[in-house]
């Protein structure tokens, strides 16, 4: 059974994948190098924030690195506290991930959307931009919309996008 064989039979509605605000298939390792030679104070609080876990306890520095400027402080509290509650658990190991890095290529058994946010205090343009070559897809960029765009108080707009593209696959298959 091949792969596309194994998804339509294993999950016969799944129609596409969203990547939102992914780090580029390469790793991290590109961001960290082009923000630290373009943007030094912003590589030393990306660090700080998530390698150090500041944005635990620094509600401005939790806003800067995953949410707009213009969120409520109850919003940010309230996703900070869930953050940290489940930032205490290891996702993964990062030794493991970075030995299987860059990702191989292979053919996308599926549509894919590669959905970046202008004001991404994490992933730059270039990394959008690498997600996107990746999978042979123009990735699409929101504007006004921080990293963390599904909780960010903009989060209709990517919404709005995510949808749209959803219809636009249902009309291709039907």
């Amino acid at each position: 059974m091949s792969n596309g064989q194994f998804l339509e039979t294993s999950y016969p509605n799944l129609l596409g994948a969203v990547l939102v605000c992914s780090v580029p298939p390469s790793g991290n390792s590109g961001l960290v190098w082009r923000y630290l030679f373009s943007k030094p104070i912003a590589a030393f609080k990306v660090t700080r924030s998530l390698a150090a876990k500041a944005f635990q306890t620094s509600l401005s520095l939790c806003r800067e690195t995953f949410f707009s400027p213009i969120m409520e402080d109850s919003l940010v509290l309230r996703y900070q506290k869930l953050m940290k509650e489940s930032s205490r658990l290891p996702l993964f190991d990062l030794r493991k991930l970075n030995a299987s890095l860059p990702v191989p290529r292979t053919e996308p058994c599926l549509e894919i959307l590669v959905l970046g946010a202008n004001d991404d205090f994490i992933v730059d343009a270039e990394g959008l931009s690498e997600t996107g070559r990746f999978y042979s897809v123009s990735p699409i960029c929101i504007e006004g919309v921080a990293h963390d765009m599904m909780l960010d108080c903009s989060w209709e707009k990517g919404a709005k996008v995510i949808l749209s593209w959803l219809n636009g696959l249902k009309q291709i298959r039907t």
